[in-house]
């Protein structure tokens, strides 16, 4: 029996829940057993597993661990260090999203290669000092970030930087469709089905960062009406939006008849 275990103080609850519901069901799917709780101010991820489905179930858990860290702790590092005053929420939000996912790559190439498996692993100690590495990368994209800040207050150059960032993410999905609503918007994939989403649906801030997590080769638009988070989506992908009008969607869709 293999058993392993991934170690997180309280605070990052909701990095603890996206590593358990991500590995739950590959650890089902070779008959192993996975739980979690809390003890003392740390939350356990504990997995069990035979010694013949190991290699298979240790490919995933160090992916999602690689995750967490690319995604969540540098999410939590740049709002840290930022110091980048922008005129509203949803535009803050996309700067620090790009930023989030920009060079995602070579930060997943140096987690993954200090990233070791013993019988378990503290993932803020981990972090803390097997990775000093990647926090001065990050630190040194915050500094460049802080010390041009008064040029990105003009909103041509804010929205240029905006582009320059996005250009130079990698393209991790096709096509989406944004439907506006009266109470928010849908976003949908090529087929308009649900896309799962890395955070729960809400405003126009939530459909600018899951666009930019999503990283779409191309974005369909369905409205009748303008709105600042659309704008922003359709200035910063200028090159891969179509703007189309709302009653479009009922053609491909019956949803929306």
């Amino acid at each position: 029996m293999w058993e392993f275990s991934i170690l997180l103080q309280s605070e990052h609850n909701e990095v603890a829940k996206f590593i358990y519901n991500s590995l739950k069901k590959y650890v089902e799917e070779v008959g192993g057993v996975i739980t979690t709780f809390d003890q003392a101010g740390l939350i356990h991820i504990v997995i069990a597993c035979s010694v013949e489905e190991k290699t298979r179930l240790y490919y995933y858990v160090k992916s999602y661990i690689t995750e967490a860290i690319c995604s969540y702790f540098k999410n939590e590092f740049l709002r840290k260090n930022l110091k980048v005053q922008l005129k509203n929420k949803v535009s803050i939000i996309a700067f620090e999203k790009a930023l989030q996912y920009f060079d995602k790559e070579t930060d997943r190439y140096l987690v993954e290669k200090y990233l070791t498996f013993d019988k378990n692993i503290y993932l803020e100690s981990f972090f803390e000092f097997k990775l000093k590495i990647l926090k001065s990368k990050w630190l040194e994209l915050t500094k460049i970030a802080n010390e041009n800040s008064s040029y990105l207050l003009t909103e041509e150059t804010f929205i240029e930087l905006l582009k320059f960032l996005i250009d130079n993410l990698e393209i991790s999905f096709d096509t989406v469709n944004i439907i506006s609503e009266l109470d928010g918007y849908q976003l949908l994939d090529e087929n308009f089905k649900d896309i799962e989403m890395l955070t729960e649906k809400g405003d126009g801030v939530w459909l600018v960062e899951n666009i930019i997590a999503l990283s779409p080769r191309k974005i369909n638009i369905y409205t009748d009406n303008s709105s600042e988070e659309l704008n922003l989506i359709n200035s910063i992908y200028s090159t891969r939006t179509n703007i189309l009008p709302k009653e479009n969607a009922k053609i491909v869709d019956k949803r929306f008849f």
